[in-house]
């Protein structure tokens, strides 16, 4: 698997489980349950916050790439169904407080045991990668390069070869022209890093600049798509609370339209912003065939997110004249992967006929509909 893979899982895992307090606050109710035994609203109390978390971190990506992570001996805590089991508890309404202590305990304990045994496992992989990933990093300073991850999960690209190569010639050919739009160097090969397996995940190696750029244009497409998912979610309880008023459902039905339109318009506002921002240090870039290009790319980005694949920004070179920029270059790497996992959790609830709707309004660059007709 690939160094930055790894440190991507190795990252997920840190932010998820430590740097956000789930580590801490478990460690924390190991200590003072004992002290709370007889406390049954404190009890529940930390029940749900534990549940409700563990919902949160089995419907991510995070399980996956555990089980990726850690394939010796020490076993991804993921595999046990922690949060079945404190649903199991939580739900039972025949326990008396007693045996609710004594059930929350053992989980709770079991719980952090098996988290810190993944932290230490985790510990040592991130120990013996730091040195590749430094020489890497040296490279990648040396070459002005980024390394990126163009992720295929959807059934139909990684079952069918045709898919798959159709897919891979929108990428290979839209990223050039992109480039174009942002740039008047030449664009270069991309170069493949490694294919992972799972889904179908490309590293490539390509210019930072663009890798930069592509990410943001990805990060606005995830928050775009986010918002119509929320609405989607909210939309039927407020239809039921306009009692059939028919002016109202309709002022609703053309807001739906315009959160769809809005995907791909989001998208298209940022890559000319991009544009026109880049013609202001290179004004050579090439303005031929201009809403052709820009077209190209916003269907080459909707429908990869669309359609649940991925995007992530992987490793970018260390930029020591400009610590601040660095900082900011990171800070978008990681907020793209948190409004591409809330996407993803989100869109589980969307139904498969309002999916294919999205899906035929942002069909690929030259992809048949369901005649056939292009």
């Amino acid at each position: 698997m690939n160094i930055n893979t790894l440190k991507d899982y190795i990252d997920q895992f840190n932010t998820e489980i430590v740097e956000n307090g789930f580590k801490r606050d478990l460690q924390d109710y190991v200590g003072s349950l004992p002290n709370n035994q007889n406390n049954i609203v404190v009890l529940r109390e930390v029940a749900n916050k534990i549940s409700a978390k563990l919902d949160e971190i089995y419907n991510s990506d995070l399980p996956d790439n555990l089980e990726m992570l850690l394939v010796k001996k020490v076993k991804p805590f993921i595999n046990t169904p922690y949060n079945e089991q404190f649903q199991e508890l939580i739900s039972d309404k025949e326990i008396d407080q007693a045996q609710f202590f004594q059930k929350l305990n053992q989980l709770v304990t079991q719980l952090n045991n098996t988290i810190q045994q993944n932290i230490a496992e985790i510990a040592k992989i991130e120990k013996f990668i730091e040195p590749y990933l430094e020489t890497q990093e040296d490279i990648l300073t040396t070459e002005e390069k980024a390394i990126i991850s163009i992720i295929f999960k959807d059934k139909k690209t990684i079952t069918e070869l045709k898919e798959f190569t159709k897919n891979l010639q929108n990428w290979n050919k839209i990223l050039p022209v992109y480039h174009q739009l942002i740039s008047s160097s030449s664009p270069e090969e991309i170069e493949i890093v490694t294919v992972q397996n799972g889904s179908i995940d490309f590293v490539v190696n390509i210019n930072v600049e663009l890798a930069i750029n592509l990410a943001e244009i990805f990060k606005y497409g995830f928050e775009a798509f986010f918002g119509y998912l929320l609405y989607k979610k909210k939309v039927k309880s407020i239809i039921d609370g306009y009692l059939g008023n028919k002016k109202l459902i309709k002022s609703e039905k053309e807001r739906e339209k315009l959160l769809i339109d809005n995907i791909g318009e989001a998208i298209e506002a940022k890559i000319i912003e991009q544009h026109k921002e880049a013609l202001k240090t290179d004004k050579d870039i090439e303005k031929t065939a201009l809403n052709k290009k820009i077209e190209e790319v916003v269907k080459l980005v909707t429908s990869h997110i669309l359609k649940g694949n991925d995007f992530k920004l992987l490793a970018l070179p260390e930029n020591e004249t400009e610590p601040e920029e660095e900082e900011t270059e990171n800070s978008q790497k990681e907020e793209l992967k948190k409004i591409s996992t809330k996407v993803k959790q989100a869109v589980k609830s969307l139904p498969q006929a309002e999916m294919k709707k999205l899906l035929e309004q942002y069909k690929e660059p030259d992809e048949p509909d369901e005649n056939g007709d292009k």
